[in-house]
Formats: structure tokens, sequence, C-alpha cells
């Protein structure tokens, strides 16, 4: 039947509707890492990408890694014979006619000079580059046009006029100078800087192609299996978020309800009976501005003991409960998989809201407890349960 006040169907068929969807789709179950170069803003800056290559090209530098970098470039450019013994490297050299390389490699028998290309077209005196970069050198030189796609074809480009391709200009993919270099990790890393090798990894993340279509891949992935699965039950899961929407608000509004009476009660009586406890602060979390529909909200309060005695002087304890929805506060993860939506949850921890003390200091173990009473008792019952759980932890954990 319809339900006709909010059109949730109430056949049961939900169960139904929704056991298919058991499966964890693949880009789902992946870790997100944390990326420099998308926190710092600056995910396709070429200046950015030219000065981070520099630093991994140059053997002298502090990552460890050597030569590897270097050597993955040789390589791609099938020169891997060349004696890398004495390496300089440099950025944005300036030529007579004032064109600047993104980056040069001196090598003893070889000068590199290295067009840097991560989003915009190729316009450059390649030409220029190389013959400046003989000159200056005194040795052979090359030209390399790196770039993330393979949308150059050197051999009728403009820029490449007086260049022969794979004699003296090259043209290099950026993921096939990163499957040289990861190919090579593993007998460099031993010696290297692991903050180094992170920020190679996180390097390669950022600029390349083959890893962000992995990535892209997977999303369409995701909504392929999601459509499949939802073939024909679009209405019922619907229903399901409009009921579970539902749900949340009155759980909401009843714990809400349930705090507000236990810290009117607490303001007048001390929760622990003839014990100066008193309120340090309450709180909601997140805020009810803040909250997404399916995020949980805490319903907190802080306790102090009053004059204690020694080595306890001023500090607090902070009760919370909340009900069955994934959430993370930065210290525990929920795990809504044990419990049911019947389920209230409760914890403790040393320190308080605005406090030094962090919650990692946990009180309860294990710290999500589940609460001797049901979300579909009674104000009254709930109330009692949270009660009994606070003066206990307070009489533990204050030996009072």
């Amino acid at each position: 039947m319809i339900n006709e006040m909010n059109g949730i169907d109430e056949s049961g068929t939900w169960h139904d509707a929704i056991a298919g969807f058991t499966e964890v789709p693949a880009s789902s179950a992946e870790a997100t890492h944390p990326n420099i170069f998308r926190i710092a803003g600056f995910p396709r800056r070429e200046t950015v990408s030219s000065n981070v290559l520099a630093y991994f090209f140059d053997p002298a530098e502090n990552h460890g890694l050597k030569d590897m970098m270097l050597k993955a470039l040789l390589r791609t450019i099938h020169k891997e014979d060349m004696d890398v013994s004495d390496v300089s490297v440099y950025t944005e050299a300036s030529t007579d006619k004032n064109n600047r390389i993104d980056i040069l490699l001196d090598l003893p028998e070889l000068s590199i000079a290295i067009e840097n290309k991560v989003d915009s077209g190729l316009n450059n005196d390649l030409a220029d580059y190389r013959s400046w970069a003989k000159e200056h050198s005194g040795n052979e030189a090359i030209v390399v046009v790196l770039h993330p796609f393979d949308n150059f074809d050197l051999a009728d480009h403009p820029s490449a006029q007086g260049l022969v391709v794979e004699q003296d200009l090259f043209d290099v993919l950026y993921d096939n100078l990163f499957r040289n270099a990861l190919g090579m990790l593993g007998e460099y890393s031993l010696d290297a800087d692991s903050r180094a090798v992170d920020l190679l990894q996180q390097f390669i993340d950022n600029y390349s192609p083959e890893r962000k279509q992995k990535k892209m891949d997977n999303t369409s992935t995701d909504i392929t299996q999601f459509v499949s699965q939802a073939n024909g039950i679009e209405q019922q899961l619907v229903n399901v978020r409009q009921s579970f929407e539902t749900y949340t608000k009155a759980v909401r509004s009843k714990l809400q309800t349930i705090h507000k009476d236990l810290i009117s009660q607490w303001t007048e009586e001390s929760p622990v009976n003839g014990k100066s406890v008193t309120l340090a602060d309450n709180w909601e979390w997140p805020t009810p501005k803040r909250h997404k529909p399916f995020d949980n909200l805490y319903y907190a309060q802080s306790f102090k003991l009053e004059n204690p005695g020694s080595g306890d002087m001023g500090r607090v304890i902070t009760c919370e409960f909340f009900f069955n929805i994934e959430f993370n506060d930065g210290y525990v993860s929920s795990d809504p998989e044990y419990g049911s939506f019947n389920t209230i949850w409760y914890k403790a921890y040393w320190g308080g809201h605005g406090t030094k003390q962090k919650p990692k200091v946990r009180i309860t173990k294990p710290y999500n407890q589940i609460l001797d009473a049901k979300l579909e008792d009674s104000n009254e019952d709930i109330k009692n349960a949270v009660e009994a759980a606070v003066e206990r932890t307070l009489k533990t954990c204050w030996n009072i």
C-alpha cells in the first residue's frame, strides 16, 4: 500500500529492491590518498612540474634516489649507455634569443634540453634550444619534448624544423618515463628518503594520464553498476531514501529533546548524587547547519569534578550518545553493520569541547557501546539509560 502522506511504498518490497546492493564498486573500495599538488592548488601547473622533475633528475639532490630518474629518461630515449657520473641540472635556462629551456641536463657526453608541456600547445624554437645547449656545454645536444598526451606529431611540427626525430629530437610521454622510473624504484628505494619516494608517487599520481584514466574508468564502472542494479526498481529506491531521511529527522528530534531535558536536569542537580560535578559544556555535532541528510549527530555533555583533590584538578570527561548511522569523528569510525536502526550508542573520553585533551584518550572499552535502551523506547526510559551510563562513567573514572 502507498502512504498518501509521504508517498512511501509500504508494500514490503523494499527488501527485494535493495537486496542486490551488496557489492562494493571497485573505485569505492580504493583508498583516497592525500596529494600535495592538488591540496596546494596547482595540479596542472607546468612550472611546478618542471621544478619537481628537475629535482628528481639531479643525482646530487637529497632525495636519495641518485640517478634513477635520469636513467629512466635515458632508457626512454634509448640512450642507456650515457655517462651520468657528473650531471648539472638547470631550470629556465635562457638562450641567446631569450627563449627559455624548461629543464637543461648537462651530462659528460650529452646535453639534454627538455621542453615540458602539461596542457599547453607546442610553439617553441626547439632548434634554438639544441643549438644553445650544444654551444653552452661543448658536447652533443638533443631536445626532448616531454608531455602527458600523445598529441604532437613532431616529424611535421613547425617547432621541430631543423631537427630530426629520434636523432636530435625525442618525443617522450609522461607515462613512458614514469613506467621506466617505477620499474627501477625497487633497487633504488632502500637508500632513498621515504618522503622523497612518497613525493614521487604523488607526482606520478597527479600527472599520469594512465592513472587518471583508470580512476575515470572506475567512475564509469560505478555508474554502470548502479544503473544496472537499479533498473526497474528506481521508485522503490527513491522511497527507501525518503523513508530513511524521515527516520533520521525523527531520531534527531527525539534525541535532541532528551539531551535538552537532561541538561536542564543536570544544571539543577549533579548527575552523581552528593558530589560537585559541574557541567563544563554541551553541544551537538555537527551543528544542524552543517550536517548532511545521512550524517550522524552527537549529543554530548562534558563534566568537571570540583575540588577532586591532587592530580585531577580541572580534568574533564565527555559522554556522548548517538544513533546507528555511519560516521567518523577523526578518532573512531562507527560500524553500522553492528547493531540496528533501533540502537543507541554511547561512548566517553577524557577531555571536552574546546579543551586541550582529545577524544583519543578513551574511557569506554570498547569505545562505542550499545546503550541499555532502544530508540523506540519512551523518552523517559532513554533518559534513565543515559543517566545511568553517565553516572557509571563518572564514578569509575573519578573513583567516587
